[in-house]
């Protein structure tokens, strides 16, 4: 049971509930968003010493690695599952299950040298898995890109390789295999594209491409994985009571060791409880009652930040307002959507509603992003004349009615209400309607919501992860464009920018793009996020990911009580 003391029982009195902050759809968060869950009603089992017990805002959607678009669902699958290769805490591309890797001189055909001694999981639940805990070779990665890819099998993030040779015969059902995998042999994956590729290693590293174990995968079927999800990561799989908490163990089996030759990790295993009651999470946390918290709300934030365990940075994401402009009054009015952006005061936003962290945003690109450059116009200052006039313009000059869909949150709720007011000053008025995350990402995926929340996070660390995949015209709907944009030149700009190779003309490239993304609107942009860590002083190798908190590995933490 937690902790039961006169403190916190003063403390539940008086905390009004607010619920999680702000979600990313990774993929949207972002990729990809964190789902929003009622609180978890069941008490929380003393846990062992050397469990590490976090505290997590909301129930992740999914656990299989091939169906997951969101950071919540990342956050799991970070433990339990391995890529190619990896991300260093700066974003560059390291090895991870390829031990090295060749570059053909056109740039078109690498050759990954595996790992040799990689086992699968060969227990999850208490149980033996399928595949016996068998070590991972050449046939594994080929069959594992082939499931991913295939169209019967529908991965929501299948397109992030469309570059592959073969990979639109396969889609079309022309081949029973996509041509441009191949194994050379045990310990050597050859990949073909059709065109040089620059970010195509850091998309490898996106979390849709671990390798997973066919045996378990036919066992369960593609509904089913997902409650008994197999990998070769740090940690396995033993218990998800929804709502409640998902209990990860230590893989005696794993292949890393520190560099004194220990076996990795270190702790024994991993226990995320969720609790959407931000107050609830930090009241806890102040009791001992977690060795960490995913999310310090605003009004703990100034504390939070004189404690040892707390880490920020700057992360490559976007929080936004989206505008559907296949739908009325937004479809076709520019000069609306403009007039939008010149209506909110982002600083004086990020100031009072959230203690200063984050960084306004004038366009789609976060500041450390290739292409992403302050001069660009327009920059959208907050200019409450110049959005009445642009009202008139777009055919308004007696003020519009609105409705803003967010997913609930307090979070949200608040950054809604304190921009409902500003728009009011110029003559939008703004009805406000909270819904649970899912519902919204079916909606958005629908194009079916005139205006709404969003927020997005890397999936990879590059330009095209926001402007190709947000917002060209191929990826309308699911994809990751929902707003339905679609300009021919924009169109034009990106897609030559993912076959050029030259890094100088790729950044100019961008720039262009994120102008007319800029001039178009068709977001109302709000902020870049920042990211930060909240631990107990006796966690150690705590390191902050520039991705996010999100995606932080726990294979070399420790607990030092």
């Amino acid at each position: 049971m937690f902790k039961k003391s006169l403190v916190l029982l003063v403390v539940l009195l008086l905390v009004v509930t607010t619920l999680a902050g702000c979600g990313q759809k990774p993929a949207q968060q972002s990729g990809s968003e964190q789902q929003q869950q009622q609180p978890s009603q069941q008490p929380a089992a003393e846990a062992p010493k050397n469990i590490l017990r976090m505290a997590i805002m909301s129930n992740p959607p999914k656990l299989d690695p091939v169906f997951a678009t969101d950071t919540s669902s990342s956050r799991i699958i970070y433990q339990i599952f391995e890529t190619l290769v990896d991300y260093d805490k700066d974003g560059n591309v390291q090895p991870l299950l390829a031990e090295s890797w060749d570059i053909s001189p056109d740039k078109k055909t690498y050759t990954f040298h595996l790992r040799k001694g990689v086992h699968f999981h060969k227990t999850i639940e208490g149980k033996p898995t399928a595949n016996g805990g068998r070590e991972v070779k050449a046939d594994d990665w080929v069959w594992t890109f082939n499931y991913i890819l295939s169209p019967e099998t529908k991965s929501p993030r299948a397109y992030f390789l469309d570059m592959i040779k073969g990979y639109k015969d396969y889609q079309d059902g022309k081949t029973d295999h996509i041509a441009g995998i191949s194994k050379v042999d045990d310990y050597t994956l050859k990949i073909e594209i059709d065109y040089p590729f620059a970010p195509f290693l850091s998309i490898l590293a996106y979390n849709t491409f671990n390798v997973l174990p066919k045996e378990d995968v036919e066992k369960y079927g593609k509904e089913q994985f997902n409650f008994h999800p197999v990998g070769t990561g740090p940690f396995k799989f033993e218990q998800w009571v929804q709502d409640d908490k998902i209990v990860l163990s230590k893989n005696e089996d794993y292949w890393k060791k520190d560099k004194d030759g220990n076996q990795l990790p270190y702790l024994d295993g991993l226990e995320f409880r969720i609790v959407t009651d931000l107050a609830m999470e930090w009241t806890e946390f102040g009791l001992g009652n977690f060795d960490q918290i995913e999310e310090v709300d605003d009004p703990y934030y100034a504390e939070a930040k004189t404690k040892e365990g707390f880490q920020e940075r700057a992360m490559l994401g976007t929080y936004y307002y989206g505008f559907n402009l296949t739908k009325a009054p937004f479809k076709g009015n520019k000069a609306l959507r403009q007039a939008f952006n010149y209506a909110i005061d982002r600083k004086g936003l990020i100031d009072m509603v959230r203690n200063g962290r984050a960084l306004p945003a004038t366009g789609v690109l976060p500041p450390g992003m290739m292409g992403y450059d302050e001069s660009i116009q327009p920059q959208y200052t907050f200019d409450p004349e110049k959005a009445k006039a642009l009202m008139k313009e777009a055919g308004y000059p007696n003020g519009l009615k609105v409705e803003l869909v967010y997913n609930t949150s307090e979070g949200h709720k608040r950054i809604a209400e304190a921009l409902q007011s500003q728009f009011k000053n110029v003559g939008i008025d703004v009805s406000l309607k909270n819904i649970d995350w899912g519902a919204l990402l079916d909606a958005t995926d629908k194009l079916e919501i005139p205006f709404f929340r969003m927020g997005w996070v890397a999936d990879y660390p590059d330009p095209d992860n926001f402007l190709y995949v947000l917002l060209h015209s191929s990826n309308i709907g699911p994809k990751g464009n929902y707003s339905g944009f679609n300009n021919k030149e924009f169109d034009d700009l990106t897609a030559q920018a993912r076959v050029e190779t030259d890094p100088a003309k790729r950044t100019e490239l961008y720039k262009k793009a994120e102008s007319i993304a800029r001039e178009e609107a068709p977001w109302l942009f709000i902020y870049h996020y920042t990211t930060h860590s909240m631990v107990q002083p006796y966690v150690k190798n705590v390191e902050l990911p520039f991705f996010g908190e999100f995606s932080m590995k726990y294979t070399e933490v420790k607990l030092e009580k």
